[in-house]
């Protein structure tokens, strides 16, 4: 059982780093062997499949007391349970010598893990700048994401501490990683990282000041705003992280105040606008 180690610290496969190819597949094979063997051996204790959310090593083998999980079957063991009501412990005697027999056994044998080669790997390369976005599509819409700006939840994400952050509360961007794309978040920008996301769990709600002072980028990057050719921003009708939206909302403003009114993208460049008796430009 080459990875049994790895699977029982949350430091294994290097801190998560190296978790190898069909580890689920293995962690299978161990649970089921070893679970088998513990029985025989009058174990009061039983393997089961965790995994960890956050950073670390995600693919755990935890022990339960039997009476803990006496309402699942051999095979839900070897999928991650909430057996939160129950202690975990540690192997009893006959476990350690059901896990000793398993390990004579040389059952990695019994696993075969075949590796593809993805027809469109090509399309998911792309060069990276220093201060380039992680841009992600969520929604229709693309997504800029840079360390420093802020974030809306439009899917739940486990947090480090186990537990979930809800659908539309906001965060600060400490980090984001271009491949595979992922993206640290923390309560406030000075905060400790509480999770990290792809990007496809996240709406954009704030650009860095210090991003878009110096951005030329005029395509359309939520979120939007409205202003007058004043440069006087049209609070009164609220920002807007869809473009169809912010399209027939200008419209509406530029009617209501008989005025030329710009739609500005994220980055605080004009995107479009319209005059009263026009459509958009």
């Amino acid at each position: 059982m080459r990875y049994w180690d790895d699977m029982r610290s949350k430091y294994g496969f290097n801190d998560g780093g190296a978790v190898p190819d069909g580890a689920e597949v293995y962690r299978t094979v161990y649970i089921r062997a070893v679970n088998k063997l513990a029985e025989q051996l009058n174990s009061s204790v039983r393997a089961s499949a965790y995994d960890r959310a956050g950073v670390h090593n995600w693919c755990l083998i935890l022990f339960y007391n039997v009476k803990d999980l006496q309402v699942h079957t051999p095979d839900e063991l070897t999928k991650p349970l909430d057996v939160s009501a129950g202690e975990v412990l540690d192997p009893d005697a006959a476990m350690d010598e059901a896990i000793r027999q398993a390990y004579l056994l040389d059952i990695d044998g019994f696993v075969q893990v075949s590796v593809d080669l993805s027809d469109d790997f090509v399309t998911a390369l792309y060069p990276v700048n220093e201060g380039d976005p992680l841009v992600a599509e969520v929604n229709g819409q693309p997504q800029h994401i840079y360390p420093g700006g802020r974030v809306r939840l439009v899917r739940e994400v486990s947090a480090f501490n186990e537990t979930l952050l809800v659908v539309g509360s906001e965060y600060a961007v400490t980090w984001v990683e271009y491949h595979p794309p992922l993206v640290g978040l923390a309560a406030q920008a000075d905060d400790p990282v509480c999770a990290m996301t792809p990007p496809d769990a996240l709406m954009v709600v704030e650009i860095p000041s210090a991003i878009h002072a110096e951005s030329e980028d005029c395509d359309p990057i939520p979120p939007f705003h409205l202003r007058d050719l004043d440069d006087e921003t049209l609070d009164e009708y609220g920002e807007f992280f869809d473009w169809n939206t912010a399209q027939i909302t200008m419209q509406r403003a530029s009617q209501e105040l008989s005025k030329s009114v710009q739609i500005v993208n994220g980055y605080s460049n004009t995107v479009t606008s319209c005059d009263p008796d026009s459509e958009s430009e």
